[in-house]
């Protein structure tokens, strides 16, 4: 490489480090909570001064982190050719992308505090084929990313001329959109967002171990004198004490929701859907502006989701899954974090088109048809009846009649399959399939036949006495299982789907 190549390779800014920081903590939040917490609960157990050992760890920690962000940011160079984007990065195991125009589909960007104030920004490019984002560039200058939404959106546009002209030979009439506003949340659906989530929650991990640290220093300390004389007032002491453990837990319960509402805010602040040509892009945030582009040819599967919370809301939760590598959580998700029933079937046109307008995601409407109710006979059988004999039996000699008790399980597990199987629903169209689910609220999955990667139809024992079945549709976004339907129907819907699939002219993604 010469002098002059060498040159033309970009440093971001030196707050990309923030960046990396962030993500570092990312990673630590997403895959060491299960090593964190005995690590927690060992800082507490060990002997020495608390205060020491926690300060002492907490730099440490500290110091690795930031080091290993200024490391990535040093080696991290970018560069702006004519027909790509070309990024190095890696401070053990270089690594260079060459990402071309043309297969970048979307781009999203984050803002924080930080950049906003010294106008950077991070950009996450999304380009064809790939199950997350290919390439970021960390802390680049605002007009950078401007100049290649537009690049991206000129790339869009000619493919979308080319589309028109030759639909246009064939007769088809088309309508330039361009950017519209589908939805905008304000405050009060900010505090919706946050009572309806679950991941508040996650504080009660470490109030466990919190609370037998301090029960057991607390006991340590208590002189036996103390505790003699506790006993004259027992009685009296009875109800403050257990006045004061009430007041502690409504105050962390307080917590949990406060803290759920703020991280909404947070996240979702001033959010706002827009869909632009072949792009629907999400922004919103209040200390951190996200803005989410994703290409609607790469969204897979669109799943409505209502909880009990969003129940009493009368608002579903909203998402469009593009492409994963097979694991859980690795694919890219355009969430929607709150839109009311009438807003669903606008959604689903925008996200699915002319392709599938027939698709529902209300999940009392009466275009769902049942499964087969031997699945109830079926399941109570294995998940019930069978084991709750089988334990009752095993433990009948040294529990004697006792041991019956184990048999209440069956009722409480027939309620459980009973609801499951009235929440079961299957819409098959001619363009693609809605499956309903859930227990306490509903799920309602939606996909078009021609992103369906493959196809089984499996049967048990007791199924293939019935002449039943259980479909399981692959696709890029993850697999989607309709249990106990009938047998003929699912190899006719089968091979219709597999038609579909080989006469489309269309990419699954």
């Amino acid at each position: 490489m010469s002098v002059a190549d060498q040159e033309n390779w970009l440093h971001t800014s030196p707050l990309a480090a923030i960046f990396y920081l962030g993500k570092i903590y990312q990673n630590i939040a997403k895959n060491a909570i299960p090593t964190l917490a005995p690590l927690f609960v060992l800082l507490l157990a060990t002997e020495g001064d608390l205060t020491y050992r926690i300060i002492f760890a907490l730099s440490v920690f500290v110091i690795l982190t930031i080091t290993g962000a200024f490391l990535q940011y040093w080696f991290f160079r970018y560069r702006i050719a004519e027909n790509s984007v070309l990024i190095r990065e890696g401070v053990f195991k270089k690594t260079q992308l060459d990402i071309k125009f043309d297969r970048i589909q979307a781009i999203s960007t984050q803002q924080n505090i930080v950049f906003r104030a010294f106008g950077l920004v991070s950009i996450k490019l999304d380009t064809a084929g790939s199950a997350k984002q290919e390439g970021h560039l960390p802390a680049v200058k605002t007009s950078l990313a401007d100049a290649l939404k537009e690049r991206i959106r000129r790339e869009a546009q000619t493919i979308s001329s080319t589309r028109k002209a030759t639909s246009d030979a064939d007769g088809e009439e088309h309508s330039e959109n361009g950017a519209r506003t589908l939805l905008k949340l304000d405050g009060a659906d900010m505090l919706k967002i946050g009572l309806s989530s679950n991941r508040a929650w996650v504080f009660l991990v470490l109030l466990a171990p919190a609370i037998e640290y301090f029960d057991q220093k607390f006991g340590d300390n208590i002189d036996k004198q103390v505790v003699l004389s506790a006993f004259e007032g027992a009685e009296a002491r009875v109800a403050g004490v257990i006045v004061l453990v009430m007041m502690i837990l409504l105050g962390f319960l307080l917590f949990i929701v406060i803290a759920s509402i703020v991280g909404a805010f947070l996240r979702y602040h001033r959010f706002e859907l827009v869909a632009d040509n072949d792009v629907l892009r999400s922004t919103g945030g209040l200390l951190t502006r996200h803005e989410h582009s994703v290409n609607l040819a790469k969204i897979q599967t669109v799943v409505a989701t209502q909880g009990f919370m969003l129940r009493l809301f009368k608002r579903f939760r909203l998402r469009a899954k593009q492409a994963s590598s097979g694991r859980p959580g690795t694919g890219k998700n355009l969430v929607v974090p709150l839109c009311e029933p009438g807003q669903l079937p606008m959604l689903c046109h925008e996200i699915f088109g002319a392709e599938f307008t027939d698709v529902v995601l209300e999940p009392t409407a009466a275009a769902f048809l049942p499964i087969d109710k031997h699945y109830v006979r079926s399941r109570i059988m294995l998940t019930g009846i069978l084991p709750a004999t089988a334990i009752a039996a095993l433990m009948s000699i040294p529990l004697g009649p006792y041991a019956l008790l184990f048999l209440l399980w069956i009722p409480i597990d027939a309620f459980g399959v009973s609801r499951l199987y009235r929440r079961y629903g299957v819409l098959a169209t001619a363009d693609g399939l809605a499956l309903r689910r859930g227990f306490i609220g509903y799920q309602v999955t939606a996909f078009l036949h021609r992103k369906v990667q493959r196809i089984s139809v499996t049967q048990t024992l007791p199924q293939r006495r019935r002449g039943l079945a259980t479909l399981r549709f692959y696709l890029a976004s993850g697999s989607v299982k309709v249990p106990y339907v009938d047998f003929k129907k699912a190899c006719e819907l089968r091979d219709y789907i597999l038609y579909r699939i080989e006469s489309s002219e269309l990419a699954w993604h």
